[in-house]
């Protein structure tokens, strides 16, 4: 799928930067081959760059390629002890770069450094002026980036997130409305498709680390991320209603509630239409989103198509097969688990903390750092990730033999290939290696076109740029779609940029063939390391994450261990956020993985979004308890406010103590957690509780000042909100480890 109507800009400015960095190339005679895959790089991805920041790369690349340069020379005369240093070197690189999300300047770095590794097998004399051509191309290339980025077109991240955001919500009405069609009115309307594998979470990740690097606070991050959420699921819901209109099933039911389910279903869409309108300017959270007419009109039709059903349920129960009455149920159900995603605010994360430090009733800790969503260096190594980066390391080296050993230099390509081909878990390199194949090919073949064509019937400089153009402005607009075609399309760009070398007349068409014999032998080697020796699974990937997430929100509960400042209460949320941030990529990893997976993406991300939600819920009661100072309760009030914060922590404590033991994966047992954790286990406190404190209209607190009292009375509201999010909680975890029945949700 292509971008949105009016993101045509996008792709034009990518591929103008393009253009003009290689046209720079030739005019100040760089002969790197890596100039044009550079700046396509830069130009595709990452967020803006400041002048400050791109002096940091082009330093941090000066001093790369003189170490690798030195470390080459010593190497030179006994390759096979360079192996070693290849390896203990893109351990650690990727290492750092993914823990401290350097992205695409990291990986500029590691391809000029793995090209000088190679080169000099078979160029020692030249290793100087390759190293000289690839510090002017990236030199070329970061400047002409930052004079884009910062005044000649800049082009900040937020808005795009908020743009394909309106896009995702639009398209998901779209099928609604398609699937609703076919569902009520059959083969007279045109079947909808099949959901894609894949899903837009991927590119809206990017966008918000994009914003977050571009400046966004963490408060935005918690909205953004919420907002990001609730268009995944959806999108999943839409998804699971497809399935469900697709069955081929008879229609008496539906026919019965045919005005009532059209009438719901158009209520949802125009609720679904609001959302794409108001992206665009702002993000509305919390108290800032009112009830419009729209939501009330969607209660209002989901009501009565309740009514409807529970009136002629009688007529069908007994005479319908238990197949349609599923079917039918599984699709109300779906309206209405969309209703509750249009009917429900966005939830406000904690703001920053405004607190004079003398004033503020607990000492702040001012060793907490500005952004801590970055992990430090000094935090415990996560062993998924030590894997991979151990992984990418031997895919290289394996890499870096076949090129030796074949004595061929255009096989370098193998090494650009694993290092932008091997991702953490076995779906997303899987998906990666398809379009990695699928980009090499096209863009194979109309680099082969382009040499054929434009190389022995034009010489001239401004020919040769407008070819580039031509050609990459499609590439550029095909890698801002979806999550399928982003990926195909930055291929394709970086496929051209290295087989179409130079822009000076040439018809020799070995060293391309060879260059594009590279890419398949780089996917290759990524597979048998990745896929055979050493698989890695979303679950795996999954689980360390889990349970620090719940560790955090149990943290976060009243009398937590994050609960007793307002900076740690932030930080910890932070903390939180940025690893749902994840949660929500690996969901896609499990989606692309299918059948083989152990876990279930859509319980990922519902049970993302509830985490969320319940942490933004339990931060909100404690940083309050912080910062206010409320008079003491009479014993038995307080002894059921407490025993509610005890029925929270306990559900946590359970859940953490069940993915930390050795059945985790088990569905039987996450069912029976869940079962056991019934809805009267935090509803009886909870009502006991609120009776005492809503006794005679608030009798116990009508000697309390102002803002104590306004807080005690938020504090329950919260606690109201919690019963329900928990409810979801547990059905959610419980559906991770093994997809759902496929019965509904609900009664027919």
């Amino acid at each position: 799928m292509l971008p949105a109507p009016g993101r045509s800009a996008p792709p034009l400015r990518i591929s103008t930067i393009v253009t003009i960095a290689i046209g720079l190339d030739a005019s100040c005679h760089v002969n790197s081959q890596l100039g044009a895959v550079i700046v396509w790089l830069l130009a595709g991805a990452g967020p803006m760059i400041s002048i400050r920041k791109a002096l940091a790369w082009q330093i941090a690349v000066m001093l790369a390629l003189i170490t690798s340069v030195v470390m080459a020379r010593a190497f030179a005369e006994t390759p096979w002890l360079m192996l070693p240093f290849v390896f203990v070197w893109i351990s650690f690189s990727t290492y750092v770069g993914t823990t401290r999300k350097l992205g695409v300047g990291l990986l500029v770095i590691q391809i000029v450094c793995l090209i000088t590794f190679y080169g000099v097998v078979f160029g020692p004399q030249e290793i100087g002026w390759n190293a000289a051509a690839s510090f002017d191309g990236s030199a070329i290339a970061f400047g002409v980036i930052v004079l884009f980025d910062n005044w000649l077109w800049p082009d900040p991240g937020e808005p795009i997130l908020m743009e394909s955001l309106r896009a995702s919500v639009a398209r998901a009405r779209s099928r609604l409305l398609g699937a609703s069609n076919f569902f009520l009115a059959g083969e007279s309307v045109p079947r909808p498709p099949l959901p894609a594998p894949t899903s837009d979470l991927p590119a809206h990740m990017a966008l918000l680390d994009q914003a977050l690097a571009e400046g966004a606070s963490e408060h935005r991050r918690a909205i953004l991320l919420a907002a990001i959420t609730r268009a995944a699921r959806i999108s999943l819901e839409v998804d699971r209603l497809i399935t469900t209109a697709r069955e081929n099933l008879p229609r008496e039911i539906r026919t019965m509630v045919r005005g009532e389910i059209q009438r719901a279903v158009n209520a949802i869409a125009d609720a679904l239409d609001e959302i794409p309108h108001k992206l665009p300017a702002r993000i509305v959270v919390g108290a800032d989103e009112q009830a419009p007419a729209t939501r009330t009109h969607v209660r209002l039709a989901m009501d009565n198509l309740a009514a409807r059903v529970i009136q002629i349920r009688p007529t069908y129960i007994g005479k319908i097969s238990p197949a349609e009455i599923e079917n039918f149920a599984e699709f109300i159900d779906s309206l209405a688990v969309l209703t509750r995603h249009v009917e429900r605010p966005l939830d406000e994360p904690p703001g920053p903390p405004t607190t004079d430090p003398s004033n503020s009733a607990v000492p702040r800790n001012s060793a907490v750092p500005r952004n801590s969503a970055v992990p430090r260096l000094t935090d415990p190594a996560d062993p998924a990730l030590v894997r991979y980066c151990l992984k990418v390391a031997l895919c290289t080296v394996v890499g870096y033999l076949i090129g030796v050993i074949s004595q061929r230099p255009d096989l370098f390509i193998i090494l650009v290939t694993v290092i932008t081909t091997a991702t953490p878990t076995y779906g997303a390199t899987l998906h990666k290696m398809y379009l990695r194949i699928t980009g090499a090919i096209i863009g194979g073949a109309v680099s082969l076109l382009a040499i054929i064509i434009v190389s022995p019937n034009f010489d001239a400089l401004p020919t040769y740029m407008l070819a580039a153009f031509a050609v990459f402005y499609p590439f550029a607009y095909s890698s801002l779609g979806n999550a399928r075609m982003s990926y195909a399309g930055k291929q394709m760009g970086i496929i051209f940029s290295l087989v179409f070398v130079g822009l000076s007349p040439s018809v020799n068409i070995y060293e391309p063939l060879w260059r594009i014999w590279g890419v398949l032998l780089g996917d290759f080697v990524v597979a048998m390391v990745f896929f055979s020796l050493w698989p890695e699974y979303a679950g795996d990937s999954l689980l360390p994450r889990l349970r620090r997430v719940i560790a955090n929100t149990l943290a976060l509960a009243p009398s937590g261990s994050a609960s007793s400042s307002e900076d740690q209460i932030l930080k910890t949320n932070s903390e939180t956020m940025r690893v749902l941030t994840e949660f929500l990529e690996i969901a896609d990893d499990a989606r692309m993985e299918g059948h083989s997976c152990a876990v279930y993406h859509n319980g990922i991300v519902e049970a993302a979004g509830t985490l969320r939600r319940i942490a933004n819920q339990l931060s909100s009661i404690a940083t309050a308890r912080v910062l206010t100072q409320v008079p003491q309760l009479d014993p038995v009030t307080e002894f059921a406010r407490e025993r509610v914060v005890d029925a929270i922590r306990r559900q946590l404590r359970s859940w953490l103590d069940f993915f930390g033991g050795a059945e985790c994966l088990s569905a039987s047992a996450a069912r029976a957690i869940a079962e056991k954790h019934s809805a009267g286990e935090l509803a009886e406190p909870l009502t006991e509780f609120s009776s005492h404190l809503e006794e005679g209209g608030f009798a116990r607190l009508e000697s309390w000042p102002l803002e104590p009292r306004r807080t005690m009375i938020a504090e329950l509201q919260s606690m109201r909100r919690l019963e329900f999010l928990f409810s979801e909680l547990n059905r959610y975890l419980a559906d991770i480890p093994k997809p759902p029945r496929h019965a509904s949700r609900i009664e027919g």
